[in-house]
């Protein structure tokens, strides 16, 4: 009888130290990935921050650093898509599964209780007998009550520890099955995070590396000459300086030949204002019109020229235009390809 209960003590000991282990910790475990479910959440929230700043500060530099940092931040905002796919894969397929095992012991130490309430009842209907046959030996009814009150004790006893080892069995068995699945799907998760990363910051680096620093200088340096060039401008007389227009035609200076006084000119614009016909004067009109030809076929020359610079202009600005934008083709950001791929392949 005495190694009969050892034996069982030693059993129930064995399936407590199981459900306790397993709610220390799993619990602890559980904890813990919660909590860098959460760091990782708050890191996605703070990168959020980045991507907006690097977009506000890119619109303040130059072509080749705004290209840089935009292609950055795009990316950046990417990865950060990925980051919270990888939250929510953290939340469901790992943190989750581990707090159910809070009810799952809950439930063990249950049945664990459960055993040891059946265990003490035979205990306690074993020990009854043994008083009852030491104190009344010849008091058959009282021995036979008491040995049927403990055989029942027993059978109970029986199936319960028939039962617990089932329950804590299948226990152990889903709990290594568990646990399996649940780093599986913590390195998965990881793994995936990480490799999608890897392959936007690869382009991203590429992207860095490609910006040409120089460019953006010289552009900053030319605007810093300028600057000073207005500056020296504004700082001398206006009188000193003629407009382009008065440098391109002069105005001839008005003179008089010797000895002749305004009344004559003053008689011509008398004649001209009373719209007098140019037929009345042959040779002036034949004059007044070869003069005329000859301003009209300049203008019409330096039209030309005008006309034929523009264009040449124009087409300088759209080669221009398109050099820069196959580099700015060249330089999207991994997400913006990753866009354009996505809508071909719908």
């Amino acid at each position: 009888m005495t190694s009969l209960f050892s034996s069982r003590d030693i059993q129930v000991k064995s399936m407590e130290q199981t459900v306790k282990h397993a709610e220390k910790y799993l619990g602890e475990i559980c904890h813990l990935l919660g909590s860098y479910t959460r760091k990782t959440a708050k890191l996605r929230d703070k990168a959020d921050l980045l991507v907006a700043q690097l977009f506000d500060f890119s619109s303040t530099e130059g072509p080749e650093l705004q290209i840089g940092l935009k292609n950055l931040a795009e990316d950046l905002a990417m990865v950060q898509d990925y980051r919270h796919a990888q939250v929510e894969r953290l939340e469901t397929r790992v943190v989750a599964p581990l707090k159910a095992y809070g009810d799952i012991v809950k439930n063990k130490r249950t049945d664990l209780k459960k055993f040891n309430t059946d265990l003490n009842r035979e205990l306690k209907e074993l020990q009854k007998l043994e008083k009852v046959r030491l104190r009344n030996p010849a008091d058959r009814q009282s021995i036979s009550q008491a040995e049927v009150n403990a055989q029942k004790a027993s059978n109970n006893a029986q199936h319960s520890i028939r039962q617990v080892e089932a329950t804590i069995t299948d226990f152990q068995r889903q709990k290594l099955e568990d646990i399996k699945k649940i780093f599986t799907d913590f390195i998965t998760v990881e793994m995936l995070f990480h490799a999608k990363a890897l392959e936007v910051y690869t382009h991203t680096n590429q992207n860095l590396k490609a910006m040409n620093v120089q460019k953006d200088l010289e552009l900053f340096s030319g605007r810093l000459m300028m600057s000073d060039s207005l500056a020296g401008h504004l700082d001398t007389p206006l009188s000193s300086h003629s407009s382009p227009l008065m440098s391109r035609y002069p105005s001839p200076p008005v003179t008089f030949p010797k000895g002749q006084s305004l009344r004559p000119m003053q008689a011509l614009t008398i004649g001209l204002n009373s719209r007098q016909p140019l037929s009345q004067f042959p040779e002036k009109a034949r004059r007044s019109r070869s003069t005329l030809q000859r301003q009209r076929g300049m203008e019409e020359a330096e039209l030309e020229e005008d006309e034929e610079e523009e264009d040449e202009e124009e087409e300088d600005e759209i080669y221009e235009s398109e050099i820069e934008e196959a580099q700015n083709t060249s330089r999207q950001s991994y997400a913006a390809q990753y866009a354009q791929m996505h809508r071909w392949q719908k």
